[in-house]
Parts: structure tokens; C-alpha cells; sequence
């Protein structure tokens, strides 16, 4: 997990997102209803804005307030190209490529799985404590998901929606393997290895 900015690096962004928008801090205070003098210090970094003041300034300047205090510094359009992709996670019988890296406040995460077609070729995401769903769209293979009592195979082209109200087990079929493009409301961690069967 990242990092929170310093104090000030919080007040840098603030003044240069202010400053690109051509807005003076008069106009910001008029907006989200903060003084002049508050939102200089805070640019400064002479002090540091509460919660809601940092959501104020935000919707202010046209931003979500995560832009602000995320360690990595991220522009609105994440491009990246199939060269600077790299794996974020391997197992032995899994390969997860995070396919962007976000944009601020954004909260879907997109990766290219590679399921090795081994006896543990497979990948489990347990149940979440933060209500979301993930989309999976099987470019290449045969599929095998299970989404706690319900189980579908894919094929390529085919895809799945289901909630993360129930464990999602992922697992190839075919000797070749499986690609799966996945698309969720929660990001995914190290791979969990499969117990081998006895």
C-alpha cells in the first residue's frame, strides 16, 4: 500500500493544480468556502487541512481529494504500452500484470492473467470486507471459475461478472494455459497458492 504525501508535498499539489486551473485563491475560497489566508498557509505547508477541508479544496479545483495525498503522483489518463508492462505478481502457476497504473480516486484495477496450465493452475481471491465485483473476459484457453457454490466454464470471447460476496477461484483447463483480462473493484494481492491435491 502507498504511502501518504508530507505536509508539504500536499500544499505543492495544491498550489500547482490552483495555478493550472488559473484560479486565484480568492476564487478557491469562494468555492469551497475556506479563507484565503487558510488556503495560502495549507499551499505553504505551514499546516496541514482536515478531512473535509482537503475534500472542499478538491471538489474546488475539479479533483478527487486522493490526488492530493497518494505517495505516487498520477495523471488523469493512464496510457502504458504493451512493452512497459510488467508482472506485478508471479507464482508458480500464476502471472498477474497490473495493465495500468491507475489514475487518482479511481477504483477499478485492471491485470492480464496468465494461468499456467499446472495441477495447482489456479487463482483464489477470497471474500471482501469492502463491497465490489470483478469482470473477467477469457481472451485465450478454457476456464474454469467458481464463484462460491456456482461454477462456469469459459471459453475465449466469453465473459463473467460476479460480486466479491463469495470467493472467486480461477483455474485453467487446457494444457496451454489460460489469459484472462480482469477488471475489479479491489486490488489484487500476491497470488495464494493452490494446496496441492493428495
Amino acid at each position: 500500500m502507498s504511502s501518504i504525501v508530507d505536509i508539504a508535498e500536499l500544499g505543492r499539489r495544491i498550489r500547482k493544480l490552483r495555478l493550472e486551473r488559473r484560479m486565484t485563491l480568492k476564487q478557491v475560497e469562494e468555492a469551497s468556502d475556506l479563507s484565503a489566508t487558510h488556503l495560502s498557509e495549507i499551499e505553504r505547508g505551514r499546516t496541514s487541512p482536515t478531512i473535509g477541508a482537503l475534500v472542499r479544496i478538491a471538489r474546488a479545483l475539479r479533483k478527487d481529494a486522493s490526488y492530493f495525498i497518494e505517495a505516487e503522483e498520477r495523471p488523469e489518463v493512464a496510457h502504458v504500452t504493451r512493452e512497459a508492462v510488467k508482472p506485478r505478481a508471479s507464482g508458480r502457476s500464476t502471472v498477474i500484470e497490473s495493465l495500468t497504473p491507475g489514475v487518482p480516486g479511481s477504483r477499478i484495477f485492471a491485470y492480464r492473467l496468465l494461468l499456467k496450465p499446472d495441477l495447482d493452475g489456479s487463482l483464489t481471491l477470497d471474500i471482501q470486507d469492502i463491497p465490489g465485483d470483478a469482470v473477467y473476459l477469457l481472451r485465450h484457453g478454457t476456464l474454469e471459475a467458481e464463484f462460491g457454490d456456482t461454477l462456469v466454464t469459459l471459453s475465449p470471447g466469453d465473459a463473467v461478472q460476479a460480486s466479491f460476496l463469495q470467493s472467486h477461484r480461477l483455474r485453467a483447463l487446457q494444457s496451454e494455459g489460460a489469459e484472462v483480462l480482469a477488471v475489479l473493484t479491489c486490488p489484487l494481492g500476491e497470488p495464494r497458492p493452490e494446496a496441492t491435491p493428495s
